[in-house]
């Protein structure tokens, strides 16, 4: 069959518009700027960020994450785990696969709309009357708008994503630094228990002799009950921390074999300037773009809403028999008419929304400076309290403890005074290892704040685990009755 030229060529336009639908859809397109933007603002710990899509990186990525598994886990290495396994965060990458296909979908042009009909006479000579029309749509001038304001919302989302990331590495931070000090605590106030069931048992043994009066044997019995419940509680804690950190790396399905290592990080001896910090935040913080993306949106949508002749109108072209036989074929077109209204009120809502969206940006600007200013207090006094700990109280309690022991073995003074000394040793390691929590915890709610790492602007200093001796432990104490030394 040899096809008019006329045909040729709508069959080689039908053709080109069929083809054009064709597309595919990549949903992790552009999954590599998340991975770039979290290793830039996390740092090593996010140095592998995978989005699960059935393919043979996925087994890399379990493979990856046995191994760090396989040894205790740094603070580093727990954020790690959380951002090859967590569920949370796979479900929030699938944002960019919903806006990456709505950004292909707004490149396409609409589908033409076919219409027609027939009528057949009651009674002759009358033919049967037919139309058939095939309809262009005059929203195809409006796909270069549509395209920017799907990509804009792919940006959002990326912006979406990543800051999802950098919330589930500071929540994991926190939980990990949690747990670290509820374990600390509970070797300490195991110790204290310990220590108050000797005290105890001295005296019970020393009640009857008549060396004590009864009240405090009372007294001693009451201090190693209270110890007990103090210990069952912080045991509980470190339970429930474990399990909070646990859920936040996804490791709930049986994998219960894993430990967190020991919290020896250098502390800073000094902070960062305040105000930099501030105006890093507010040149960084993905929620202060992803509002700036909000204005954007919101004024591409008044250009779109002002074009809105084109969203309904449409060109095309039809034939028709009439029941005479007479056949007419030509171009129609349909369009709006202004009369009743001109989408005043349209563009009344979209102007409220950008002025809504400009000034919920300024807001969250200065809501971020003092978010920065805030946490940035509390990171300074906690580095001072734990200063103080490290460098004063701790080696002090140590020196107290040692000189009791010394003068308990030259038998100046007896068991309780060595017990308290002791106790109170154990009691400001706890107060230490919060002060190191409090610490680690602010920062990582700082950086949080700023959206980036907070620079190292002063030496660090590395500190032992809070309440560990920096030197050698005092002589063991001497042997004593129910006693059970730390």
């Amino acid at each position: 069959m040899i096809l008019s030229r006329s045909s040729r060529v709508a069959f080689s336009s039908v053709c080109i518009f069929t083809l054009a639908g064709c597309v595919a859809v990549r949903p992790d397109e552009r999954f590599g700027d998340v991975r770039s933007a979290a290793v830039e603002r996390l740092g090593p710990a996010a140095s592998r960020v995978h989005w699960r899509l059935g393919g043979l990186e996925d087994a890399d990525a379990d493979g990856f994450v046995s191994g760090l598994l396989a040894q205790p886990l740094t603070a580093d290495a727990a954020v790690q785990v959380a951002l090859l396994r967590s569920r949370e965060l796979q479900a929030v990458y699938e944002d960019l696969g919903v806006a990456q296909a709505d950004l292909v979908h707004a490149g396409l042009l609409r589908n033409p709309d076919l219409a027609g009909f027939f009528r057949i006479p009651d009674r002759g000579p009358s033919g049967v009357n037919w139309n058939v029309g095939l309809d262009l749509w005059l929203d195809v001038f409006l796909v270069p708008l549509r395209k920017r304001i799907a990509g804009n919302d792919l940006d959002a989302a990326l912006l979406r994503v990543t800051d999802a990331v950098l919330d589930k590495a500071t929540r994991v931070r926190v939980a990990w630094h949690r747990l670290a000090a509820d374990q600390r605590v509970v070797e300490h106030q195991r110790a204290l228990a310990d220590f108050a069931a000797a005290a105890r048992d001295i005296a019970e043994q020393q009640f009857p002799l008549g060396h004590i009066p009864e009240i405090e044997l009372a007294r001693e019995r009451l201090a190693a009950e209270e110890a007990a419940i103090a210990l069952d509680q912080a045991e509980s804690a470190a339970r429930v921390s474990r399990e909070e950190l646990g859920r936040l790396l996804d490791l709930t399905d049986g994998l219960t074999l894993w430990s967190i290592a020991a919290n020896d990080d250098p502390v800073p001896s000094g902070d960062p300037d305040v105000e930099e910090m501030v105006t890093t935040a507010v040149d960084r913080r993905l929620d202060l773009a992803l509002l700036a993306r909000e204005v954007e949106q919101q004024r591409l949508g008044l250009e779109l809403d002002r074009k809105w002749f084109l969203a309904k109108g449409s060109v095309g072209v039809e034939t028709e028999r009439s029941s005479e036989g007479v056949q007419a074929t030509g171009p129609h077109f349909s369009v709006e008419l202004p009369i009743f209204h001109q989408h005043q009120a349209v563009y009344a809502r979209r102007e409220a929304l950008i002025r809504q969206a400009e000034e919920r940006l300024a807001s969250r600007r200065g809501a971020a400076r003092a978010e920065v200013r805030t946490a940035a207090e509390r990171m300074t006094l906690a580095r001072r309290s734990l200063a103080r700990y490290e460098r004063v109280i701790l080696p002090e309690r140590r020196k107290v403890g040692q000189l009791a022991l010394a003068e308990h073995n030259a038998m100046i003074t007896g068991y309780p005074e060595l017990l308290a000394a002791k106790s109170a040793e154990a009691r400001s390691a706890i107060d230490a290892a919060r002060a190191q929590q409090d610490y680690w915890t602010a920062r990582a709610e700082l950086e949080r704040a700023m959206g980036v790492r907070v620079p190292e602007r002063a030496e660090s200093v590395a500190v032992p685990p809070a309440g560990v001796p920096s030197q050698p432990p005092p002589t063991a104490m001497p042997d004593m009755p129910g006693m059970k030394h730390p």
